[in-house]
């Protein structure tokens, strides 16, 4: 598989960005500051849906847009298909294979497939179990997008239930007696 195109508009410090690639080894040569790891970004962002920098879609829009554009051309096994991200500042992204309209932006997963290792990466090595369990669920929904949806869901849970367990802290103390009935839902 390799990239054979790649358009952004309003993507980190590019107002607009096409390149055409070539099978092999790609290097970007340039000055600090010129938006080369900007690229490389994009593809990354395509490929897992989040951006190896930050934790926010904010910080990838151009300062004063809506929004961003990225678009990569995926070949693999002689197929092409294009994947098209807009990426909103505020609010949900809206994913497209080949100009055809994604219900989720998850449903992009597995189109590119990219590897990138950078300096952050030595916390896998060095730093907590939770960051190794991260990239592992990373790598598993890289390479089964459905389990991605399975992961969303397992956290949307989760999160429910460290809400509820906060909320009903003083009635966990008290053996449940004056509890509203909401520990109930807690199984």
């Amino acid at each position: 598989m390799f990239i054979r195109e790649l358009s952004l508009r309003d993507f980190r410090s590019w107002p607009h960005c096409h390149v055409r690639l070539n099978p092999g080894i790609t290097l970007f040569v340039g000055r600090n500051g010129h938006g080369k790891t900007n690229l490389v970004e994009a593809i990354g962002y395509v490929a897992h849906l989040g951006s190896h920098r930050v934790a926010q879609d904010a910080p990838l829009v151009r300062h004063g847009q809506p929004n961003a554009r990225v678009s990569a051309t995926a070949v693999r096994d002689d197929r092409e298909l294009t994947a098209h991200l807009l990426i909103n500042a505020s609010g949900a992204n809206q994913a497209s294979i080949n100009r055809t309209r994604l219900n989720s932006p998850r449903e992009l997963l597995g189109v590119v497939r990219t590897v990138l290792f950078c300096p952050e990466d030595l916390a896998l090595v060095r730093g907590e179990p939770a960051e190794r369990r991260r990239y592992l669920d990373n790598i598993i929904a890289t390479r089964r997008p459905r389990l991605a949806g399975v992961k969303a869901d397992y956290e949307k849970v989760l999160r429910q239930r460290t809400t509820l367990l906060k909320t009903s802290s003083s009635a966990l103390r008290r053996g449940y007696s004056g509890d509203d009935g909401s520990l109930a839902t807690l199984d």
